[in-house]
């Protein structure tokens, strides 16, 4: 048997996947949490080191999962190896030695929200990136890493530093040094990358004070990227052959390949996204332009909607209130009682995202009496989750002249049917689960798996189907909620706006 270790270096943890072919079937699977540290308001940090340390516990913790199975399995049988990962989040290391001096400043984090807005009246960033200003993409993370860590600054001017996103770390970690590369959907997330050329742009580095030289080689997702090379549990020479930013993987994994095709991740944030085929559409509503996929000959793009809060918002509410015991919890307790309409939340417990851009933005919660329980407010942050989303879906629409053909859901939230149908019930589109909800994962074995062989798109084996949820809200009732929370949203973004 032949098969695909596909590994997501997610936020909260890292996964490894152990993908069967030629149909795709998932035989281990296994995910290391990672630790999020918060040291100052807005600030948001991930030890590096324990990022490739729990790539390599994940690693061997799946093959393991695969012997409990009594699946004959031996590690030679990986034929190759696709790579997802948070995207955003940046890191500086040694290009000889690997040794890092900083924290990864992670994609939630707001620490240079001023020296942003410093540089918002400046167009061109947008025209030629897609995206706007904002502290989440990775260049003013890179800026500020070296104005604050002499190490990092000296390593510059010895030709010693790499910056890079988590997929570059990572792949320089699994060829032990060999490669230092990105792909076109990362390198698109950088604030870096012209869109339209397809290179990193040296205007944009010199606005942000970065050497060229510092950056990864940009590469196709789907091509040989390197060989495994002093990985504990793997061979040597497995060739990698696929790498994805995690919601353009969960877009890959969802089979929406053609243009008007979408999908919702409902992680730690809530992305959207929605194919646009070869065409590049720079958004005047605050969606961002992106690249969704690329190989040898192509690139193909997708408008994509983000909100900074989702899954986060149920760990809050666990973390901070222990109101509950575990995200799975959530839809028993929200709707053990009645509904009060007047009860909203608004979560920007990490400023606004699409398409208010807000970064000082905070969360709010409005409407509460003496009457008021936990678990209507409960209920309340369940529903933020997919009412921030149905803005996003109307812009995407408007703006591509398209309309939505198919809307795919996954990520950990997407196993919560009520909030799944109250998404439906809003955005009036069907809503389509997978059985597999690792779509992540998934979309990074497709990717690899068509950079080892030269399959084609049509040629993958279809996705099978778990559950389609269709609207059955009154259409009238719905705009209600949706008008009511945005009214609400509204007044938080004007509140926080400087």
């Amino acid at each position: 048997m032949n098969y695909i270790l596909s590994i997501d270096l997610g936020t909260t943890g890292v996964q490894a996947s152990l993908f069967r072919l030629p149909d795709f079937t998932m035989l281990g699977n296994n995910k290391v949490p990672l630790k999020i540290v918060y040291p100052n308001p807005g600030w948001v940090e991930q030890s590096p080191q324990d990022i490739w340390k729990a790539t390599q516990e994940a690693i061997k913790n799946c093959i393991a999962t695969v012997a409990l199975k009594n699946v004959e399995f031996k590690a030679n049988e990986i034929i190759t190896i696709g790579i997802s990962n948070q995207r955003e989040t940046c890191v500086a290391w040694h290009k000889n030695t690997g040794e890092t001096h900083t924290p990864a400043i992670v994609w939630q984090d707001r620490r240079t929200a001023e020296f942003c807005e410093a540089l918002a009246e400046k167009k061109f960033i947008h025209k030629k990136t897609g995206l706007l200003c904002d502290p989440y993409f990775s260049a003013s993370k890179m800026n500020w890493i070296l104005k604050n860590s002499p190490q990092c600054k000296a390593w510059e001017k010895q030709n010693k530093l790499c910056l890079g996103t988590i997929d570059s770390f990572v792949l320089w970690n699994l060829t032990a040094g060999k490669s230092f590369v990105t792909d076109h959907t990362n390198a698109s997330r950088t604030l870096l990358y012209n869109i339209h050329s397809g290179i990193f742009d040296s205007e944009l580095c010199e606005l942000f004070q970065l050497e060229e030289s510092c950056l990864p080689t940009i590469i196709p997702s789907s091509s040989l990227i390197g060989y495994t090379s002093k990985v504990p549990e793997l061979p040597d020479g497995i060739p990698i052959t696929g790498v994805l930013g995690d919601q353009q993987a969960a877009l890959f994994g969802q089979q929406c390949f053609y243009a008007g095709e979408g999908k919702i991740t409902f992680g730690t944030g809530a992305f959207l996204l929605m194919n646009t085929g070869p065409k590049i559409i720079l958004s005047e509503k605050g969606l961002l332009t992106t690249v969704s996929f690329s190989d040898k000959d192509t690139r193909t793009f997708a408008l994509e909607g983000s909100a900074f809060i989702a899954g986060s918002a149920i760990q809050f509410l666990r973390d901070q209130f222990g109101w509950i015991q575990s995200s799975g919890q959530v839809e028993q307790v929200a709707l053990s009682e009645p509904r009060d309409p007047n009860v909203l939340f608004v979560p920007a417990l990490s400023g606004l995202g699409t398409p208010y851009w807000n970064p000082l933005a905070k969360g709010v919660l409005f409407g509460l009496t003496r009457g008021t329980k936990k678990e209507q407010i409960i209920r309340a942050v369940l529903e933020s989750i997919a009412l921030q989303n149905v803005e996003l879906l109307s812009i995407m629409s408007d703006e591509s002249k398209h309309p939505l053909t198919k809307i795919g859901v996954d990520g950990g939230a997407s196993k919560n049917n009520y909030l799944m149908q109250f998404q439906t019930d809003l955005s009036r589109v069907e809503l389509i689960r997978p059985q597999n909800i690792e779509s992540t994962s998934l979309g990074a074995a497709f990717c690899a798996w068509m950079g080892i062989s030269g399959c084609r798109l049509d040629n993958l084996p279809k996705i099978p189907l778990e559950k389609k949820f269709l609207p059955i809200m009154p259409e009238n009732k719905a705009k209600e909620i949706l008008n009511h929370w945005l009214r609400a949203t509204q007044c938080v973004n004007e509140f926080y706006t400087s």
